[in-house]
């Protein structure tokens, strides 16, 4: 299961630690369970990598 985790990590497709997601008045952001790369939510269910610019 793990393995499979980090492939999607590798493709850009990660899961957030849902007690550490946060509001920002914009988007909800976060930092990836698997990875620990910080992330943001595109719709639901899409959480990309953040931006330098979102950082």
């Amino acid at each position: 299961m793990s393995f499979l985790s980090f492939l999607g990590c590798a493709i850009n497709r990660h899961r957030p630690v849902r007690r550490e997601v946060e509001w920002d008045g914009r988007t909800y952001f976060g930092r990836c369970r698997h990875c620990g790369a910080p992330i943001a939510r595109h719709g639901r269910r899409d959480w990309r990598r953040r931006a330098a610019e979102d950082d």
